[in-house]
């Protein structure tokens, strides 16, 4: 029982967690256009996933590409594999961070059983 209200709560509390990036993605890209200067550094960055399933994959793709700064740009299903551009990639560690914790958050709630942490291989960048 307390999975299942764990679960729910991470459902509940999903809105919040994923509109605080949206609002602190906004905010960056909104004082970059405002500012003098450019602070922006565009790569492509091949990101390796743990989703497994269509929904799951299609759920991540389409939460970075609503965040301002960042789209999806290819999907492979075979392994799991996501090519997404990003506007602010100085650090390429950090910009992997940050799609894994949005990753880490969806899987919390599609999966019911809880996810484990990705190990040091897997967090390293290709």
């Amino acid at each position: 029982m307390s999975d299942l209200l764990r679960r729910a709560g991470r459902i509940a509390w999903f809105p919040f967690f994923y509109g605080l990036r949206v609002v602190t993605s906004t905010l960056r890209v909104v004082w970059d256009i405002l500012t003098p200067g450019n602070a922006a550094t565009p790569a492509f960055i091949e990101v390796p996933l743990r989703c497994r399933t269509e929904v799951e994959i299609t759920a991540i793709a389409n939460m970075i590409s609503l965040t301002p700064g960042t789209v999806t740009v290819a999907t492979r299903l075979e392994p799991p594999t996501l090519w997404v551009h990003g506007l602010y990639t100085a650090d390429e560690h950090a910009f992997h961070d940050d799609i894994r914790q949005m990753e880490d958050y969806l899987l919390s709630i599609t999966r019911p059983q809880r996810t484990r942490p990705r190990s040091a291989v897997e967090k390293e960048p290709r």
